[in-house]
């Protein structure tokens, strides 16, 4: 039987949740932000590179019974979720109006936090809370979900330029509300090939349909989509390349089983997406429904990603989680997505990739612009802005 106890004034069941779930996910749908003035004050007080040192001794490989991280190969880690976190969060962000963008920290709200493409994020945001809570008001939530994406990647020795702090919060969710569901979202005639203003091709997705194109798994036909749906967000095809490939050096993608994650938090707020397999959780997960790692060292920062895509045999199949995924032949338990072979079935993907797999140089440089430009579009920033400088590699 399940231990009861309050949180925010609400019962919670203990023992299926993590203790700042409902500070990531606040079930009002809304919650009190500092005011500007207060905002300021605060954020002249913070020490970035304090706050990354923490969520790397503390919180990165510190793995929590209420939401394991992943083990792959006896190493354990929140890199691939936190990176994740920060990548979606940012992702948002479409230059045909401005709308979306980690500034804000609306992730945390609706409609955003229901969106499929965010599945269990909830779990990151909670596990994030002791942070969050330590910074206070200097702190805020959108810069605590690139703190921990940016942090992760440090500590996989993946390349930053640098981390700025004063992404202002929003209370609610309602600056989200252009980008659906909903009446203020533009029309979506076809979900899945979604027209502009939308940044995306599925209303709850960050971009594309991992499994293809309206689900075909043809990666000629995804290529198309992709570049298209990228430049909405601005980012040109070298941008495009080093973002998908470089954020899936990370981490695994989860899909243990066919029965899904189950409710959202619109739906159930209080414990949105338990899981529908075993525990839910650890190797019952269920995020997207394709399941395994990228890379064999997927809490390091390499370009074996881009490598592989060149010299290793793929096979479409359907996984445990009944969705399109590509089975790397030579190396047993890792995959890509259709979306991720989109990127050596176009002429100019290709070419950008041959050029990352023999020189990862290259790929240092072009990432660190590519992240530093995806989270930091969109959005209002603090008067009293800062940034700490880490790896110089736009010198």
């Amino acid at each position: 039987m399940h231990v009861v106890s309050v949180l925010l004034g609400l019962p919670v069941l203990a023992l299926s949740i993590c203790p700042g779930e409902l500070y990531g996910t606040p079930p009002s749908q809304n919650a009190v932000v500092p005011d500007l003035n207060a905002y300021n004050t605060a954020l002249k007080t913070l020490d970035i590179k304090a706050v990354v040192s923490d969520i790397q001794q503390n919180i990165l490989t510190n793995s929590q019974e209420c939401w394991p991280a992943d083990t792959i190969n006896g190493n354990t880690s929140y890199v691939g979720l936190f990176t994740r976190l920060g990548w979606h969060c940012s992702g948002s962000y479409r230059n045909t109006d401005g709308a979306g963008g980690c500034s804000g920290g609306r992730q945390r709200f609706p409609p955003e936090n229901s969106w499929d493409d965010n599945t269990n994020l909830d779990k990151a945001r909670g596990l994030l809370w002791p942070i969050k809570e330590k910074y206070g008001d200097a702190l805020s939530w959108g810069d605590m979900f690139i703190f921990a994406a940016t942090a992760s990647i440090l500590h996989g020795g993946g390349p930053i330029d640098s981390l700025c702090a004063g992404r202002i919060d929003d209370p609610d969710g309602n600056l989200s509300l252009p980008l659906g569901p909903g009446p203020e979202q533009p029309p979506c005639p076809v979900q899945g090939n979604c027209p502009v203003p939308l940044g995306t091709s599925t209303v709850g997705l960050i971009y594309v349909n991992p499994q293809g194109f309206m689900g075909n798994p043809d990666p000629a036909t995804s290529a198309i989509h992709i570049r298209d749906i990228f430049s909405r967000m601005g980012m040109n095809d070298t941008e495009t390349v080093a973002l998908i490939g470089g954020g899936h050096a990370f981490g695994k993608s989860h899909g243990a089983c066919p029965k899904g994650a189950g409710p959202p938090p619109n739906e159930q707020p209080l414990n949105p997406w338990p899981g529908l397999c075993g525990t839910g959780k650890g190797n019952d997960t269920w995020t997207s429904g394709i399941e395994g790692p990228w890379t064999s060292k997927p809490f390091s920062w390499d370009n074996q990603y881009f490598k592989m895509q060149l010299n290793d045999p793929y096979t479409l199949e359907k996984g445990p989680g009944d969705a399109w995924q590509w089975k790397n032949e030579n190396m047993k338990g890792l995959m890509m997505m259709t979306t991720d072979r989109a990127l050596v079935n176009d002429t100019k993907y290709l070419a950008i990739v041959k050029e990352f797999a023999a020189d990862i140089s290259v790929l240092n440089v072009q990432f660190a612009a590519a992240w530093k430009k995806l989270t930091e579009d969109g959005g209002r920033w603090a008067t009293e802005k800062k940034c700490a400088e880490y790896g110089g590699y736009n010198d």
